[in-house]
């Protein structure tokens, strides 16, 4: 039987919840003050989902550019958080090959807010005279319980221009652990990314955690892990493999992860940035 995790393992971890605020209508009441939850809120649920794409013939960069930028202006839900696009960099094409991740408050958000797309001519017109560029599966999305368990700006802010590096590793808990010891593993990660001599770090940042809505999944979580770009990706699995020492053989005693996928990532939609909104 699968562990449902995603129901006390954000319970155990101390740290504070960062809300973004913005002029959207989704918001949350907080302390009785209206702030709409942005993509870096830490250990905040959010319900993330994910389409397979394919590139196709007319597919570039600057071709992708043009037509994400015509999909911001179509009026977005003010129900979605934030959205990315990825790109695979590993020797072997798989799942996360061609991806593209929406962010919503709630699974039903995100429902209501793809019932309106599909009927909506605009939407549909877009999809059609783009699909010679990037077509994606938004039917068979999948959607996953999303956590950031650290700050993720405790190393820094993200690349201005919206790019990064991400590996995505799928997990499984080893047997007789569950949502307590994988909760004790994060807090002693944590504390090691606390230690950490930030002059001896390039850039930003992140980790968190995707846990399936899909019982079925073989995964009990993906831990995806965000860096400033390829580079410093290498340089943070150094520093983890040569400093981790304990909290390293903890995590692999409670959990064990396959092989990551790695992706040249790319922000689509920030509501908190003009830039990407």
């Amino acid at each position: 039987m699968r562990i449902d995790i995603k129901k006390t393992i954000f319970l155990a971890v101390p740290f504070l919840v960062l809300i973004s605020c913005s002029n959207s209508e989704d918001s949350q009441d907080l302390n009785s003050e209206k702030e709409s939850v942005s993509w870096d809120a830490t250990n905040y649920v959010l319900y993330n989902e994910f389409m397979q794409c394919t590139a196709g013939e007319e597919y570039n960069q600057e071709a992708l550019d043009a037509m994400i930028d015509s999909w911001r202006g179509l009026g977005l839900s003010e129900s979605l958080l934030g959205g990315w696009g990825y790109v695979s960099v590993s020797p072997e094409a798989s799942s996360f090959n061609n991806y593209w991740e929406l962010s919503w408050s709630s699974k039903e958000e995100a429902d209501a807010a793809w019932e309106e797309w599909v009927i909506n001519e605009d939407a549909i017109a877009w999809s059609e005279q783009n699909s010679k560029i990037l077509e994606c599966d938004g039917e068979n999305r999948d959607g996953y319980d999303f956590i950031f368990p650290y700050d993720p700006y405790a190393f820094g802010e993200s690349p201005e221009d919206g790019s990064f590096a991400a590996a995505f590793s799928p997990c499984t808990l080893n047997e007789g652990m569950g949502q307590e010891d994988l909760n004790n593993a994060l807090i002693s990660y944590n504390s090691w990314l606390d230690g950490i001599d930030q002059s001896s770090v390039t850039g930003f940042y992140a980790y968190g955690l995707y846990i399936p809505a899909d019982e079925t999944q073989e995964e009990d979580f993906w831990f995806g892990n965000f860096h400033e770009n390829l580079e410093s990706m290498n340089q943070g699995n150094e520093l983890w493999e040569a400093t981790g020492g304990e909290v390293k053989a903890e995590l692999e005693s409670v959990s064990t992860c396959g092989e990551p996928e790695i992706s040249n990532g790319q922000v689509f939609f920030d509501p908190a940035k003009p830039d990407f909104s």
